[in-house]
């Protein structure tokens, strides 16, 4: 399970139970040679193997696969920041929320090899969250800052 959670944060789009697919890019083959040494190591077999020809269909097929499972993550996001939205309208909150929001917004664009079509809406919610926050001024006190 570790080692599809990994390929899952880098964005792999899953083939069959035991291969997964990526675009290539010399900063995810590092990685997902470094996914295999511990396969490896864990006694287990891992092959990684560049692609070099698919069809229009195949890869229209992976794009579109890509893309749906980056779309429920950017949808989820969406809902997540339209919530706190509402909450910063009604009351003061801390930075804490808006920047895991921010973090993950990050992550999730990082594995977004074809640009998800929920990406901008995505992005668009969680800057429109800029709820008034309560940042720290000086040791024990506080300020409020509002956009």
């Amino acid at each position: 399970m570790t080692i599809w959670r990994a390929l899952k944060r880098l964005g792999a789009a899953s083939l069959t139970p035991g291969a997964a697919l990526l675009p290539f890019r010399e900063d995810l083959l590092e990685q997902v040679g470094w996914i295999a040494q511990d396969i490896d190591e864990m006694g287990g077999d891992a092959w990684v193997l560049s692609v070099t020809e698919l069809t229009e269909v195949e890869e229209s097929s992976v794009r579109t696969q890509i893309n749906a499972e980056r779309d429920v993550e950017y949808q989820e996001l969406t809902k997540e920041a339209r919530r706190l939205a509402t909450v910063a309208r009604r009351e003061t909150t801390t930075g804490r929320e808006l920047g895991t929001l921010r973090r993950r917004l990050l992550r999730i664009a990082a594995r977004d090899h074809y640009r998800a079509a929920c990406g901008p809406g995505a992005t668009r919610a969680v800057e429109r969250c800029q709820p008034s926050v309560i940042t720290p001024s000086a040791p024990g006190a506080a300020s409020v800052a509002t956009k």
